[in-house]
């Protein structure tokens, strides 16, 4: 945790002196309408390069008190965002055949937005996307903690800079790029109820994990028409990574130790104007 803070301050600190901050649909036709005609937006999943901010932890933008920077690592395959995939696209930016993240000759920074997906969730039985498609050598340890009471960071769907590990090569060639984004976040204050993504059990068990630091989180309302949307879609299109939809840690208030998955067919139409339209997963 430490080491991500440190690399989330070096590398606010760059963009500051160095350079300005930059910036497949498949839904259920209820769901589709319902926010719509709520004037919420809609959830998109695209197979692309994403920011994912799930377990992000962030510092206050020195410009805006509104903000705060976060510190998130990246992901290439399916995500959740607000937008068509066309415009979360990153700029600047691929994978190359290594697998390594780069930033194209020409461009200072890479840019790349904050979606959301089930990367590397727990393992929790009755949480399978699939059943018939899990393997045993799966990893994920991410849970979902119920927070109460403070201010959390709303990163869905932002925007996020990404500089080179080597600031001071030649920008006319193609450079290795840094292990996390920066992501420009919205600062939710005052808030009763929120859910951020801790890693295991331990963190779910810290009582003050959740007013010591600003995490990334979601409105706990907000989650089930994407949750559903994104399910959905790697049953269709499995991805290794995500084998499992996020559950939440025991103990959670009115959870109940379950995954907030519903069925498409089955969201409840008439909870979704309780929503905003700023942070529909987590």
């Amino acid at each position: 945790m430490i080491r991500k803070f440190v690399i989330l301050i070096c590398g606010i600190v760059l963009l500051t002196c160095f350079f300005s901050c930059a910036m497949a649909e498949l839904t259920g036709e209820r769901i589709t309408q319902a926010l719509s005609d709520k004037e919420i937006t809609v959830p998109v999943v695209c197979d692309q390069p994403y920011a994912l901010c799930d377990t992000a932890y962030c510092v206050p933008a020195q410009d805006d008190p509104s903000k705060v920077l976060c510190s998130c690592y990246m992901v290439d395959g399916p995500s959740l965002g607000g937008n068509n995939c066309s415009v979360l696209a990153p700029i600047g930016m691929y994978v190359n055949e290594y697998g390594d993240w780069m930033i194209k000759a020409g461009y200072p920074v890479g840019q790349i937005t904050s979606t959301y997906s089930f990367y590397h969730a727990a393992p929790i039985e009755g949480n399978e996307i699939d059943p018939n498609n899990t393997s045993p050598d799966y990893s994920g340890d991410i849970y979902l903690k119920q927070c109460m009471n403070g201010d959390w960071a709303d990163c869905w769907n932002k925007p996020c800079s990404v500089l080179p590990q080597d600031i001071h090569a030649d920008i006319n060639t193609d450079r290795l790029a840094s292990e996390y984004a920066v992501c420009d976040c919205g600062l939710v204050v005052n808030s009763s109820e929120w859910f951020i993504g801790v890693y295991g059990t331990e963190q779910c068990e810290d009582e003050t994990l959740c007013n010591d630091y600003i995490i990334s989180g979601a409105n706990v309302k907000s989650m089930d028409p994407g949750i559903a949307i994104l399910k959905r879609y790697l049953q269709e299109n499995p991805d290794p990574n995500q084998q499992y939809t996020m559950g939440y840690c025991e103990g959670c208030v009115g959870c109940d130790g379950e995954s907030s998955d519903h069925p498409v067919d089955e969201a409840p139409v008439e909870g979704i104007n309780e929503t905003s339209d700023e942070s529909v997963p987590i």
